[in-house]
């Protein structure tokens, strides 16, 4: 099995874990769990169970991190795991709605000093989000583009990866990742295809499509590989002395 599609795996499965380990936790009021108090709103950390998971081996640590108002558990989530073989540090979001992908970025960061306690951000490695159709600005802007250069014919996943690159979407994660002295590397989009507008409505619900495109890019999610910004530079600058 490939790396991605092993962390794929991985991140569909602890989110699965999370979620539930969390609305146990918020019913029994555990200890264990960690709030930090943001205006009218929480943060509640929940440590996710490894024993559960056929992960057991791989995983060094696992956390979920919920938004909570009073008792209820808004439409919002970030995922963290640490592998143990090399420390690295995978953060996926996850939320039931669409939003834009502003939001979803200032979500994170919102989350980054609560993740701080438990992960070294050094070690971050991926993001992983939602399919692009999630995120109605994203979506709007990726199809208009990919029609000019592509049409509605499927491309190659190294065709992707740089249409992706070259997107203001890379420019909206660039400017997120960078503080973090991370470099974006690479997307990947498994399972790559294009998807009708007829078939939007299955996936959102009690939504308005009359403003969405006529298809969207689909796929199971978005996951962007990061690395060292420093290291790029390095890289780059032994690769133009050769």
């Amino acid at each position: 099995m490939s790396k991605i599609k092993f962390i794929k795996l991985t991140f569909i499965f602890t989110l699965t874990l999370g979620l539930i380990s969390c609305n146990q936790e918020i019913k029994s009021n555990n200890q264990t769990a960690k709030s930090i108090e943001k205006t009218d709103t929480i943060i509640v950390k929940q440590k996710n169970d490894l024993n559960k998971s056929y992960e057991v081996g791989f995983l060094s640590k696992s956390y979920s991190y919920y938004w909570l108002a009073g008792h209820d558990t808004l439409d919002f989530s970030v995922n963290a795991i640490e592998y143990e073989k090399d420390s690295t540090l995978h953060l996926s979001i996850n939320h039931k709605n669409s939003m834009i992908v502003t939001k979803a970025l200032t979500k994170i960061n919102e989350c980054l000093p609560h993740i701080k306690e438990d992960f070294y951000l050094t070690k971050l490695n991926s993001l992983y989000f939602r399919e692009p159709i999630y995120y109605f600005d994203l979506v709007k802007e990726l199809s208009t583009e990919y029609e000019k250069q592509f049409g509605r014919k499927n491309i190659s996943y190294e065709k992707l990866n740089q249409f992706l690159l070259k997107s203001n979407l890379n420019k909206q994660l660039d400017n997120f990742v960078s503080p973090l002295d991370k470099k974006i590397r690479k997307y990947s989009i498994e399972k790559f295809h294009l998807m009708g507008k007829k078939y939007f409505g299955e996936y959102l619900t009690n939504v308005d499509l009359t403003e969405y495109p006529e298809f969207a890019m689909d796929g199971m999610g978005i996951e962007i590989q990061l690395e060292n910004e420093k290291f790029q530079t390095s890289h780059h600058r032994k690769a133009r002395k050769r």
